[in-house]
């Protein structure tokens, strides 16, 4: 079983870097992330690409996430627009510069 200490490995000043969360109508907190803003092929078939900014955080950090909550990374302000939790404790949270 994954514990909270194996996954804080990941979240170290060596991989991951500080974002200040605010949920809509809540308290602002720096969590730690993995940034990521890579290229990604939406449809294979089409050849349709695209790159999109996410994050990868601990659940607990965004136990009570939804869509529209920011992150502020490098002193740019993204709104949570996906998310994807994979239930070992891990949360995928994609972003946009816009509000859904």
């Amino acid at each position: 079983m994954i514990t909270d200490n194996d996954i804080d490995v990941f979240f170290s000043d060596d991989f991951a870097q500080d974002a200040t969360y605010t949920p809509q109508g809540g308290s602002a907190s720096t969590i730690k992330v993995i940034f990521d803003n890579d290229f990604k092929t939406i449809d294979m078939a089409t050849g349709i690409e695209s790159a999109g900014p996410s994050v990868t955080c601990k659940a607990l950090d965004v136990a009570s996430v939804k869509h529209n909550d920011t992150l502020v990374i490098s002193s740019v302000t993204y709104y949570v627009s996906g998310i994807q939790k994979d239930g070992t404790g891990i949360t995928i949270l994609l972003l946009s510069k816009d509000m859904v």
